[in-house]
């Protein structure tokens, strides 16, 4: 399994002015925004920055989120997810491809995606 990419999570209550300000700080346009809305969340990614927005409570959960890591292979991560003893705590199929939620033991919680292909 490798790493091929990664975010690092922004959160906000205002997207359309904080992808503005990511998209000048990075000097570059926006990558591509969807919603996700079983959770009340819309989100942007400026790379390398997902921006994630809400209401407080919807973003109350996501806000202990340290990073967004794309790997190539998520069977892979998961075997060696298990033989580390890593706690998944959610596994699912997100916009972009199948993710998985893991508190790792230092208590960092790190989402990691395999992307589609068109994705990447």
């Amino acid at each position: 399994m490798k790493i091929i990419n990664h975010f690092i999570p922004v959160f906000t209550d205002h997207l359309e002015l904080t992808v503005t300000y990511y998209e000048s700080l990075a000097n570059r346009s926006m990558d591509r925004t969807w919603n996700i809305p079983e959770a009340g969340l819309s989100l942007a990614t400026v790379y390398p920055y997902v921006i994630v927005s809400g209401s407080p409570e919807a973003l109350e959960p996501a806000r202990s989120l340290r990073a967004v890591v794309y790997v190539d292979s998520m069977n892979e991560l998961k075997a060696e997810l298990k033989k580390q003893n890593t706690l998944i705590v959610r596994d699912q199929h997100g916009p972009i491809g199948p993710s998985v939620f893991v508190q790792h033991p230092d208590g960092s919680f790190i989402e990691y995606v395999e992307p589609a292909q068109a994705s990447v």
